[in-house]
């Protein structure tokens, strides 16, 4: 459904560009078009539902039966999945779900306003299918689904009460002033609630939202807070809700501020025969105002007890939230860094700032000249302004705690010294390949085989450029050092989590601590030949297979080098070659080798005997389709 370039200017050229025709076309095919598109008046084929055309982004009537407002597609069943592949735990029957899902009524906003806020602007915008007729190519009738877009804007004024009230639960919000218009569309009209607030009752008057007339199109007055009937939309609803909130405890909330929230909801009747006529597909709430909106606060990071929440509340104190969603997600624009407008996203995103490594003046980072270490002196001279730099980092990141308070800055505290306890099992691994032959001997061997592998595998971009290691990865293989080379080491049950973006590198990280590893075992058992130290050394699990096949191609590559080095030091190294394995169920690989005569057709002799005779129409037996060495 998205628009076709029809020159070589409308082809996006920038990877941002790129994304965003990749968002709208993901858009355009779950939920639908929106307002101003070039498909607002789109023509979908009469003889598939709307809600079928499209997957989410719709509200169904309140009043809808149950049997009605489920998702039909649930039931349906693929015969060509087969019920079981491979191994019990390799299954690939999808479980289902424990409880049926039913289409949404009505999606909403929550959201926090400051004392001054008067007036908010609300605006709701949604598409209507009819059915209708048109002419095909031939002029025959052709049945169709004609949409059309719908947008109001309400204004409500904000009427401030000075305690929290509490609504009552036995009553619904609905203006009595409505009451025949409510009617006149279906609608149950009830009475205004209570509303208690310090031992004091008070009415729904004395914190209503009253409304303001505008000569905006499509603007209509609004009337007191509870539910109140859209303008010329056959049943849609706004439900307001407002009240004071306690700020004791919350930092950065302002006294005086208020919680806002606003609820798109369908009260249509449902229609028996076509229902996709009482829906409001492509449903959309904004919201704005001429006072900047108040930003929610991390309340799960504020408190002690949740590590992980404690550092995503730091790490993101200057990315706040303005509003979160109900029943659907929530949007906002910043403007010089202040908020003047929300609404409801169905699909949510959001930009990702790109993560690069700073260099480290005098550390030696590449990997040749890793490899090629002289001795103990050489690599504490090359690897000691790595560490010295990350303890420069650590004291000027000391000088930002003092801003800090509460919970914050003793999560900063912390942060910080496992960042000093990092530096230190650096400078210790260092310390290590200065005084332990066989452990700077493996790292040198550790440097060639990864350089190696990566030519290899990636020929042209290294052709100019000598592979080298980022500062983190080189980090990485530091700081773990010594728990893997003494086994007394007081972190050699520590489990060091290894966080980056995608395209980071830490595959090669922790495939330059698997090659030391492989290699100091046979240097600090050589009996028999090094054959003492050639048991498995290194496990690597994935829960995904397409990620499994790749990192096993990209560590075979490395397994490759290593066998290389080996071969021109084998009186060194050992005569048993170095080797890699898989461990996955018989839908992947076959689990017996098979023999001649044999009837069975899951053996490895059977398949590949299958693939050579029909390499096009049978899988190949083995899950590397493709030498990882010579391609």
């Amino acid at each position: 459904m998205t628009k076709t370039p029809t020159s070589p200017q409308d082809a996006p050229s920038t990877s941002p560009q790129v994304r965003a025709r990749l968002a709208e076309a993901l858009n355009l095919d779950l939920i639908g078009p929106w307002a101003q598109h070039e498909l607002a008046e789109e023509r979908l084929p009469g003889w598939v539902r709307p809600s079928n055309w499209y997957l989410t982004g719709f509200l169904v009537p309140s009043g809808t039966q149950p049997e009605q407002g489920v998702d039909a597609d649930e039931d349906e069943e693929l015969d060509e999945t087969p019920a079981s592949g491979g191994l019990a735990e390799e299954s690939s029957e999808e479980r289902k779900a424990a409880k049926r899902g039913f289409f949404p009524s009505s999606i909403g906003l929550s959201f926090l306003v400051a004392k001054e806020t008067r007036v908010l602007n609300l605006t709701v915008r949604w598409g209507g299918y009819e059915q209708g007729e048109v002419e095909d190519g031939d002029g025959k009738p052709l049945q169709v689904w004609q949409r059309r877009p719908h947008e109001r804007t309400m204004q409500v004024s904000i009427a401030q009460s000075e305690h929290p009230p509490m609504q009552d639960s036995t009553s619904a919000l609905q203006p009595p002033s409505t009451e025949a218009t409510a009617q006149s569309r279906g609608l149950t009209t009830r009475q205004p609630p209570r509303w208690r607030a310090a031992g004091t009752e008070a009415t729904a008057q004395s914190r209503s939202l009253t409304t303001k007339a505008r000569t905006a199109r499509d603007t209509e007055a609004v009337a007191q807070a509870g539910d109140f009937p859209i303008p010329d939309s056959s049943g849609l609803c706004l439900h307001v809700d407002e009240r004071p909130i306690n700020t004791e405890g919350l930092d950065g909330i302002p006294d005086g501020t208020r919680a806002v929230s606003v609820f798109l909801v369908n009260r249509r009747a449902p229609e028996a025969n076509n229902p996709d006529i009482a829906f409001a597909f492509q449903a959309e709430i904004e919201v704005s105002g001429e006072q900047a909106f108040v930003p929610r606060p991390n309340l799960r990071g504020a408190r002690p007890g949740d590590w992980d929440e404690q550092m995503a509340d730091l790490h993101y104190a200057d990315t706040p939230e303005y509003a979160t969603g109900h029943g659907v997600s929530a949007d906002w624009d910043l403007v010089d860094g202040v908020c003047r407008r929300l609404r409801t996203a169905w699909i949510p995103s959001a930009e990702v700032e790109k993560t690069e490594t700073m260099p480290v003046q005098g550390a030696e980072l590449g990997m040749d000249a890793l490899g090629r270490l002289a001795d103990g002196p050489a690599a504490q001279d090359a690897l000691r302004p790595l560490v010295a730099e990350y303890r420069a980092w650590i004291a000027s990141r000391r000088n930002e705690v003092s801003a800090l308070a509460g919970v914050r800055c003793e999560t900063a505290e912390e942060l910080l010294r496992l960042a000093t306890l990092a530096a230190e099992r650096m400078e210790r691994g260092i310390h290590m390949l200065t005084n332990d032959a066989d452990a700077l001997d493996a790292f040198r061997v550790a440097n060639r085989a990864v350089a190696r592998a990566l030519r290899q595998r990636l020929p042209e971009q290294f052709a100019k450029q000598p592979p080298h290691w980022r500062a983190f990865q080189l980090a990485f293989i530091l700081l773990n050092l010594p728990g893997i080379a003494d086994p007394s080491d007081l972190h050699r049950e520590t489990v060091d989590l290894l966080f980056f973006p995608t395209g980071g590198g830490k595959t090669e990280a922790y495939l330059g601590l698997a090659a030391l590893t492989m290699v100091l075992r046979r240097l600090r058992n050589p009996e028999r030949n090094a054959r003492q130290g050639a048991g498995v050394s290194v496990i690597m699990r994935y829960t995904l297979r397409l990620l499994t096949l790749d990192q096993l191609a990209r560590a075979t590559g490395l397994v490759c080098a290593l066998e290389l080095e080996r071969e021109a030091a084998a009186q060194r190294y050992g005569d048993w070659p170095f080797e890699i394995g898989l461990w996955v169920g018989k839908a992947a690989t076959p689990n017996v080798m098979g023999r001649r005569g044999e009837q069975g057709s899951d053996s490895a002799r059977a398949k590949t005997r299958q693939f050579k005779a029909n390499p096009d129409g049978r899988p190949s037996p083995i899950p590397l389709e493709n030498c990882p060495w010579c391609g």
